[in-house]
């Protein structure tokens, strides 16, 4: 017989084989299972709605975890140009690293970023703010079509980018200046979480991201008309980062920028 606690007991003993997260993964499908064949008048009732889903384990680490303040200036303290810069441009606008790393010179234009997340295909308008600009202008010349480069004047691959990050983030940690778990992704929940901690509301947050429903009809005046609201927002960033960063003591933001201009 089937009944909420037969798929409840199924649940548990999957969260024990294959782990919390995929167990609510088959709750979910029994539950659809169920919604589905009720009309048909093939069962009587979703026996899986009832079904509580587990708990993320409090000791497991988040994956892609905001930065701390520190740990921004650490790294960007540390950072050679060519990686500076990339960084401050995920840092500064919340685009995924993918993004950022593809963004070209032609989608900036008027103090603006005209894009499109890679991910989703949603438009995005994200205003430059003083902070990403002042490190955009020290950004090495270089011929490539896109923003950013390498040392050699050449668009970073994703796996080239990461590959040099991954070596500088190791180096970080042996030298104990940032804490394990620091991710290129990770920089985009810092810029989510810190507006949402000033108090802006998730609509406004994911209007930044680019994390609104595809829609094919969108425009370039539309995009327009967001970039306006977005100045708003990135003006909140910028000035919580200046806050935050102001909060720190001096003793914690002794870290001097290299000056090697080789790459990691």
């Amino acid at each position: 017989m089937i009944d909420t606690p037969l798929i409840a007991g199924i649940h548990d003993k999957a969260a024990k084989k294959i782990g919390w997260r995929r167990a609510n993964m088959v709750r979910t499908l029994l539950s659809e299972v169920f919604r589905y064949n009720i009309p048909k008048g093939l069962v009587s009732a979703n026996f899986a709605k009832d079904v509580i889903p587990k708990r993320r384990p409090r000791d497991r680490a988040y994956a892609n975890r905001p930065w701390t303040i520190e740990e921004r200036d650490a790294v960007l303290g540390k950072a050679k140009p060519h990686v500076r810069v990339a960084l401050a441009l995920m840092m500064n606008t919340g685009l995924d690293p993918s993004d950022a790393l593809r963004l070209r010179k032609d989608q900036v234009d008027d103090g603006t970023i005209w894009g499109v997340r890679g991910k989703t295909g949603e438009e995005v308008a994200i205003p430059v703010s003083p902070t990403l600009q002042a490190a955009l202008d020290r950004m090495p010349n270089h011929k490539a079509e896109t923003v950013l480069s390498n040392s050699r004047g050449e668009a970073w691959t994703y796996n080239g980018f990461s590959t040099v990050w991954h070596r500088f983030k190791t180096a970080l940690e042996k030298e104990g200046l940032i804490e394990k778990g620091l991710t290129l992704k990770g920089l985009r929940h810092t810029v989510a979480t810190t507006l949402r901690e000033a108090g802006l509301d998730e609509r406004r947050i994911a209007d930044l991201l680019g994390q609104k429903t595809p829609s094919m009809a969108r425009h370039y005046s539309r995009s327009a008309n967001l970039a306006d609201k977005n100045r708003e927002t990135m003006a909140t960033l910028e000035e919580e980062n200046r806050r935050r960063a102001e909060s720190v003591k001096p003793s914690q933001k002794s870290v001097k920028p290299d000056r090697n201009e080789d790459q990691p």
